[in-house]
């Protein structure tokens, strides 16, 4: 949808105007829905901007005052924090938006990073240093990086920069800081599940489902007798979406506690967990969290996050005895990888006789 050359729209609040001024390309946002008679008006107001370009006499801060190029024309310097904030709103329309509001949020960190600082002036070295001070996985490192890669990107383009500092730049190798792995006991979760919602936190450790997992499940997705569950979605801020990772869609097979849970069964597109203030399924994990927390008040249970249920479900399958394999299917991860790395120290010895072969077969070779 469009209304002639440089003029287009983005989502349905903001009209994109594009044009060239002093070599470089100029993409400036108007917060107005794309009708067409919002469009027909862009468009006049780029052939006014263009006009005055050939004349001499535009002026980026009349037409655009809050554009951080409008802010860099007076100082000869471009905000960061507004490159960061102006880029990550070009992005609307085009990105699910809870990703949008993930940008924004590691946009508005990184721009606390260096609040005094200009496209201009940030340095490679800057921001190598900043990172070394965060207490956070490589992954996590790299998801911030992601808005100011794109902000300086566009600020090449543009013409804003002259280089990209961080062109060719490679996060090194960090250590990611250990998560601390704090499951309930069975008299915990027995105590949880005698409270207003002890079903689900019933269900929950004995599943070891994540959390927008267990907000989307439906009851079409349990079979009938309850035996096992079919994870088809996942639910963020409100929003289905698919599982985290392909290995994430699968069947779980349902335990005798966590079959016990089940009841009267309800239409199969209705949420099997409901939010008992709304009647409706739960929105996000943030209420679950919320509730959990009431609910470790009352059942006079020591307060851990609520993933912490998922991983109580993956210490004690293991320190059962169960197979590694058959926990990272239930659990969702591809191979048993993740279970050995995060969960190793709960799984009795595999062979408890190990390494005596080896030692009867030197003490025969010796008498050899």
């Amino acid at each position: 949808m469009g209304r002639g050359p440089g003029v287009r729209a983005v989502g349905v609040e903001a009209i994109q105007i594009d044009f060239r001024w002093k070599g470089a390309r100029c993409r400036e946002r108007i917060r107005l829905p794309p009708t067409a008679r919002n469009l027909r008006y862009a468009a006049r107001l780029k052939a006014t901007i263009e006009h005055e370009i050939a004349q001499g006499i535009f002026d980026y801060a009349k037409h655009f005052p809050s554009s951080h190029r409008a802010r860099g024309t007076a100082t000869g310097l471009s905000s960061l924090r507004s490159a960061l904030l102006d880029y990550v709103d070009g992005l609307a329309g085009s990105i699910e938006p809870e990703t949008l509001a993930k940008y924004r949020h590691d946009a508005a960190t990184v721009a606390g990073w260096f609040p005094h600082h200009s496209l201009q002036t940030l340095t490679r070295g800057e921001v190598r240093q900043k990172l070394s001070e965060q207490n956070l996985s490589r992954k996590r490192l790299l998801n911030l990086l992601t808005p100011l890669r794109g902000a300086l990107q566009q600020a090449l383009d543009d013409g804003v920069i002259e280089k990209d500092p961080l062109s060719g730049f490679r996060l090194r190798r960090v250590e990611a800081p250990t998560e601390r792995i704090d499951p309930f006991s069975r008299e915990e979760v027995d105590r949880l599940g005698r409270t207003d919602l002890g079903a689900l936190w019933t269900f929950w450790a004995w599943t070891g489902l994540r959390s927008g997992e267990v907000i989307g499940l439906r009851w079409g997705d349990v079979d009938n007798p309850p035996s096992r569950l079919s994870i088809r979605r996942a639910v963020r801020v409100g929003r289905e979406k698919r599982t985290k990772t392909r290995s994430g869609e699968r069947l779980v097979d349902l335990l005798p506690a966590a079959r016990a849970i089940f009841g009267v069964r309800d239409r199969p597109e209705a949420p099997v967990f409901r939010n008992p203030n709304t009647g409706e399924r739960w929105h996000e994990d943030r209420g679950l969290a919320r509730a959990f927390r009431k609910a470790c008040t009352a059942a006079e249970v020591r307060y851990r996050y609520p993933y912490q249920l998922r991983h109580t479900f993956a210490s004690w399958a293991l320190s059962s005895g169960e197979n590694p394999l058959w926990v990272a299917q239930q659990m969702g991860h591809a191979d048993v990888t993740m279970i050995f790395r995060v969960y190793g120290r709960y799984m009795p010895d595999l062979n408890p006789t190990a390494g005596q072969k080896m030692t009867k077969a030197k003490g025969k070779q010796r008498a050899a």
